[in-house]
C-alpha cells in the first residue's frame, strides 16, 4: 500500500520532507519557484526520489523533472496532446502498433512518478483490469509480432500477479521471441522491481529480455540502483537507457558524459537521447536541434563511441525513430 513513507502527492509534504535548510538555499529556491500547487497533471514524487534530490550534487536537475511550474500552462503553437501518435497506431485499449513486428502495451496508467516533460501526459488512460486477456487475444490473430513491449504508466507498478498474468499471457505466443520493458522504477522505486524479481530472473530462458531505464541524469543513479541492475545482469538481461535531452537538467555536454559513465558503472549502456516531444505543457524543457547536436559532438570527443547515444526524435506516423 501507498502512504506517506514511500510516495509524495502533496507539493507541500514533499516541501517538509526536504528540510527549511534546503529550500532557503538560493539555487534551490530558484527552483522552487512559480510552482502550480494545483497541477491539471498532479503531483507524484516517491520518497526515494526526495532522497536522491537531498543527496545529489545537482539537486535543481533532479527537482525541475518533478515539480510542477505554472509555465506547463502556457500554450505553444506545435504542442499538442498527442505528440508522437498513440491514438491513430492504437489497436484495441491497451495496444498499440506503430512499428512492423513489434507492439507496445499500455500495461498500467500507474507510474513511480509524474514526470513533468512526460510526452503521455494528457493520453486518455483507462483501467483495464483485463490487460493480459486483451493482449493475449490480440496476439492470437497477429503472428507477425515477435518483440513485445510493455509500457504504461510504468509496468513494474503493477502488482506481482498481474504482472505475471501479463507476461504469461505473451508468453503463451511462440512468434513473440523478445521482451521489453521500459520503466523509471529502478531509480523511483527500486523496491517495486525487486518485488518482481522472482518472476524477472525466469524470464530470460523464455524470451530475449531488454530493460530499458529512463535516467536522465547521474545523480539520479544510486547503490540502490545499481543493486537492480546487477541482478537483471546476472540473471540475463540486456540493459539500456533512454534520457530525454531537457534544458535545465542534462544540456550539458559535461552532464550527459557523467550520465553516460555512470550508467557503465552500473552496467547499462545508453542507448537514445530523445529529443522532447511536443506534448502540452513541456515546452518550456526544449532544447533546439542545433544545441542537441552539438552536445552529441562534443561527448563524442571524451567518451567511447559505444557510450554516445544516438540523438532521435520520435515523429508520429514514421516507422522508426528518426535521427536529429
Amino acid at each position: 500500500m501507498e502512504n506517506s513513507r514511500t510516495v509524495f502527492t502533496q507539493i507541500s509534504d514533499f516541501l517538509d520532507y526536504l528540510g527549511n535548510d534546503f529550500a532557503t538555499n538560493f539555487a534551490i529556491s530558484k527552483a522552487l519557484a512559480d510552482l502550480d500547487p494545483t497541477p491539471k497533471f498532479p503531483f507524484l514524487c516517491s520518497r526515494h526520489y526526495a532522497d536522491l534530490i537531498r543527496n545529489a550534487a545537482d539537486p535543481t536537475a533532479l527537482l525541475q523533472q518533478i515539480l510542477p511550474k505554472k509555465e506547463e500552462l502556457k500554450k505553444v503553437d506545435g504542442f499538442v496532446d498527442d505528440p508522437v501518435g498513440d491514438e491513430p497506431a492504437r489497436k484495441s485499449d491497451c495496444v498499440i502498433q506503430k512499428y512492423d513486428g513489434r507492439a507496445l502495451i499500455i500495461s498500467t496508467a500507474t507510474c513511480g512518478v509524474r514526470c513533468r516533460f512526460c510526452f503521455r501526459k494528457n493520453f486518455p488512460f483507462q483501467d483495464i483490469p483485463d490487460v493480459a486477456r486483451q493482449v493475449s487475444d490480440w496476439l492470437d490473430t497477429h503472428t507477425d509480432i515477435w518483440e513485445v513491449i510493455l509500457s504504461g504508466g510504468d509496468p513494474l507498478m503493477l502488482s506481482p500477479g498481474k504482472f505475471r498474468d501479463l507476461v504469461e499471457a505473451i508468453a503463451m505466443h511462440p512468434s513473440v521471441t523478445a521482451l521489453r520493458i521500459h520503466t523509471r522504477l529502478p531509480v523511483m522505486r527500486p523496491d517495486l522491481v525487486m518485488q518482481h524479481f522472482e518472476l524477472l530472473r525466469e524470464l530470460p530462458a523464455r524470451f530475449n529480455c531488454v530493460l530499458v531505464s529512463h535516467v536522465n541524469h547521474a545523480d539520479e543513479l544510486d547503490p540502490e540502483s545499481a543493486t537492480v541492475f546487477a541482478q537483471l545482469r546476472y540473471c540475463g538481461w540486456t540493459l539500456l537507457n533512454q534520457s530525454v535531452l531537457l534544458k535545465g537538467v542534462n544540456n550539458n555536454a559535461e552532464t550527459l558524459a557523467a550520465l553516460s559513465k555512470k550508467l557503465f558503472s552500473q552496467g547499462v549502456l545508453p542507448y537514445y537521447l530523445h529529443q522532447l516531444d511536443h506534448a502540452n505543457g513541456v515546452a518550456h524543457f526544449e532544447v533546439n536541434d542545433p544545441e542537441a547536436r552539438s552536445l552529441i559532438a562534443e561527448i563524442r570527443k571524451v567518451l567511447p563511441g559505444y557510450l554516445v547515444p544516438r540523438l532521435v526524435r520520435e515523429i508520429a506516423g514514421e516507422k522508426s525513430k528518426m535521427p536529429v
